[in-house]
């Protein structure tokens, strides 16, 4: 028996694979990767966020792209980007963790 299986939280058509979720402040942010609706591979597409207020976990928005793949100097191929992670550093910024797809030396 086969069983179609959504996403709790966000439309349909987004496909954010390995979102993580973080409280900072009053909201809850989920940061994704982003897949392309039948790619050729994961995570073509560039970072994203949702958030949605603590109190209601059902009023989500998406905050839009967070990051490029083009804006990391060593990933001159547009390479995906794989399992971002944020966190706030005691300076108070906030800073994104990730890796760039395996490529070759150059």
């Amino acid at each position: 028996m086969r069983k179609q299986c959504h996403n709790p939280y966000m439309p349909l058509w987004e496909h954010v694979p390995d979102g993580e979720p973080h409280v900072f402040g009053d909201r809850l942010y989920v940061f994704g990767s982003h897949d392309l609706e039948n790619g050729n591979e994961f995570c073509e597409q560039d970072y994203v966020c949702w958030s949605a207020p603590v109190t209601d976990l059902s009023d989500w928005r998406c905050d839009g792209v967070i990051y490029k793949k083009e804006q990391d100097p060593y990933n001159q191929d547009a390479l995906p980007l794989y399992a971002p992670d944020v966190v706030k550093g005691p300076d108070g910024r906030y800073y994104l963790y990730y890796c760039i797809k395996f490529q070759k030396r150059r």
